[in-house]
């Protein structure tokens, strides 16, 4: 069994260009975790869902807005190394302002 896995080098600071304004990558799923890196370009939202599980949230580069709760009433802005923790069935959204690049940790029970 191997005690570490090597997943990626993933680019900080700014967001890299693309032609698409929403990349959503997986970049590792195992059996107790599974790791997304998202970006969101010219303003765009990741609407209005929720995980089963509990999720943290690493804001890599640009900036923007994670919004939380039934109504979305919770706010926090989101820059280069904003850590965020997110229990399981919470609403959430993601806001680009103008373009956010996050890493997605989902905590699988």
């Amino acid at each position: 069994m191997k005690n570490m896995i090597w997943v990626n080098d993933l680019e900080l600071g700014n967001v890299s260009g693309g032609e698409k304004s929403k990349d959503v990558k997986e970049i590792f799923n195992g059996d107790r975790r599974r790791m997304v890196e998202v970006t969101l370009r010219n303003n765009d939202v990741l609407s209005k869902h929720k995980a089963a599980e509990p999720i943290t949230v690493l804001c890599l580069g640009g900036s923007g807005r994670f919004l939380a709760g039934a109504d979305l009433e919770e706010s926090q802005i989101l820059k280069p190394g904003t850590l965020l923790t997110v229990e399981a069935e919470v609403f959430h959204e993601v806001i680009a302002e103008p373009d956010i690049h996050i890493l997605v940790t989902k905590f699988k029970g």
